[in-house]
């Protein structure tokens, strides 16, 4: 999967960096099985567009409903310059099944580990 297009950018009032993306599918089940390895999914399968969210803490977060083609990605600004090709890796890898969920631990821990740099101790 890859992004289409981006519909929209914000910076936030913390400073954070919101970004609207277009993707070229629509977001699955699977793909939030996926992202249960990165961080915390808590899904709302009850409303009336099953909507989901996605945090991992320091990265960034991500909301949206399941079957949409539309996705809402946050990005922390003390890592934005770690952390700006995190969502891209994640659709990349996410279709490569286990291989890809490897990679892309690993591709978090090295991104973690510059991180610990820049947090307080």
């Amino acid at each position: 999967m890859r992004i289409v297009k981006s519909l929209q950018n914000k910076v936030c009032t913390d400073g954070s960096q919101m970004r609207e993306f277009l993707l070229e599918f629509p977001l699955t089940p699977e793909f939030l099985t996926f992202l249960k390895s990165f961080g915390t999914v808590k899904e709302y399968p009850h409303m009336k567009r099953p909507y989901f969210s996605f945090e991992q803490e320091h990265f960034i977060s991500l909301k949206g409903f399941v079957g949409d083609s539309s996705v809402e990605v946050r990005y922390r600004k003390e890592f934005f310059d770690l952390t700006s090709d995190y969502f891209h890796l994640l659709l990349f890898y996410a279709k490569q099944g286990e291989s890809g969920a490897r990679k892309m631990l690993e591709i978090t821990d090295s991104i973690r580990e510059k991180m610990k740099v820049r947090l307080p101790r």
